[in-house]
């Protein structure tokens, strides 16, 4: 029995955490096949949403959500959003759980040697930040209560 609630009380602690990804998982999605990482995203407990995913101009794009709010009812704690051409990843939106997990995410892309670029935009109430790396592009997302990273592959 001790071990029961030992294996539990674990589980339950990796679920609360499966919503929090680091940088370097974000980047190691990147040209892997989408099936594989959709799965494995699933087996973390990610849910698909295939009302939010299709195929538009030769381009498959799937969308998954972690968690239920506990403040705002039929919300989820996180998104994510890969973009696969040929059913290879080459671009994901990760929309954090929070802020301190966006700003971790923040300090990841700048401690990666990034270039800011100085142009910003600001469309739906939403900030744009873009970041330049020799392997790989970001953008920052801030709106009232949202906070999301963008990851691409720099084919220069």
């Amino acid at each position: 029995m001790k071990y029961a609630i030992t294996i539990l009380c674990c589980l339950w602690a990796f679920q609360g955490h499966a919503q929090n990804l680091e940088l370097n998982q974000l980047k190691s999605f990147i040209t892997r096949p989408v099936g594989k990482v959709t799965d494995s995203l699933k087996k973390a407990g990610w849910i698909a949403h295939p009302e939010l995913s299709g195929v538009q101009n030769q381009q498959m794009y799937q969308t998954l959500s972690f968690g239920k709010s506990k403040t705002e009812k039929g919300k989820a704690l996180a998104w994510f959003r890969v973009h696969a051409d040929v059913g290879i990843i080459n671009q994901l939106y990760y929309q954090s759980p929070g802020i301190a997990q966006f700003n971790a995410l923040l300090e990841e892309i700048k401690a990666t040697g990034t270039q800011k670029k100085e142009e910003q935009s600001i469309e739906d109430k939403k900030l744009n930040t873009y970041y330049v790396s020799p392997d790989y592009i970001y953008q920052t997302i801030v709106g009232e209560n949202s906070f999301t990273v963008m990851v691409m592959a720099n084919k220069q």
